[in-house]
C-alpha cells in the first residue's frame, strides 16, 4: 500500500511540474527570475572582485545554480498564487538569499576575508579564522552543489504540496 502511495506521490509531483510548466505565464516568470538571479550573481561577483568577473567555479555550476534557484522561485510563486484560493495550506519562505550566498562563495575568494571580522567577533582566534577562510575557499564547489541540492529538495517540497492539496487540478 505504501509503495503504491509513494509512486502516486511521485507521479503527482511530476504531473504537477509538467502542468505548471505548460503555462506561458510560468515560463515567462521563470525566465524573468533567471535573468534577475543571474544579474544578482554577476553584480555580487563584479563588486567583490573590483570590477572583474572572475569565477572560481566551473561556469556550468553557475548556470545550474541560477537555473535551479529561478525554478524554485517560480514554483514557490505559483504555489503562493494557487494557495490564495485555499487558506489552510502551509508553505515556506523563499528568497534570493541562496543565489547571493552562492555568488559570495563562487567569487574568486577575494571576498572571503571580509567575514574575518565577524569570525573574530564570535570569538575565533587568527589561526581558526584562517582555517575557516581556507575551508570555504577549498570547498566552494561542494557548497554550490549543496545549495543546488537544497533548492531541488525545496522544489520537490512545493510540488508535493501542490499535488497533495489538489491544486494541480486547478492548473490544467
Amino acid at each position: 500500500m505504501e509503495k503504491a502511495n509513494g509512486r502516486a506521490t511521485r507521479a503527482g509531483v511530476l504531473h504537477s511540474f509538467l502542468v505548471l510548466y505548460s503555462s506561458w505565464t510560468t515560463l515567462l516568470t521563470n525566465g524573468a527570475f533567471f535573468a534577475v538571479y543571474y544579474l544578482i550573481f554577476y553584480a555580487v561577483i563584479l563588486y567583490s572582485n573590483f570590477g572583474f568577473f572572475l569565477l572560481a567555479i566551473p561556469f556550468y555550476l553557475l548556470a545550474l545554480l541560477v537555473l535551479v534557484s529561478s525554478s524554485l522561485a517560480t514554483v514557490a510563486v505559483s504555489y503562493l498564487r494557487l494557495s490564495r484560493r485555499k487558506t489552510t495550506l502551509t508553505g515556506m519562505a523563499q528568497s534570493p538569499i541562496g543565489v547571493a550566498v552562492g555568488a559570495f562563495i563562487a567569487s574568486c575568494s577575494c571576498s572571503l576575508p571580509l567575514i574575518a571580522p565577524a569570525l573574530y567577533f564570535i570569538g575565533l582566534n587568527a589561526l581558526e579564522v584562517s582555517g575557516v577562510v581556507s575551508f570555504l575557499a577549498s570547498y566552494q564547489e561542494t557548497m554550490i552543489q549543496a545549495i543546488v541540492v537544497l533548492d531541488l529538495l525545496s522544489i520537490y517540497y512545493y510540488l508535493r504540496l501542490i499535488s497533495r492539496s489538489g491544486l494541480s487540478r486547478t492548473l490544467s
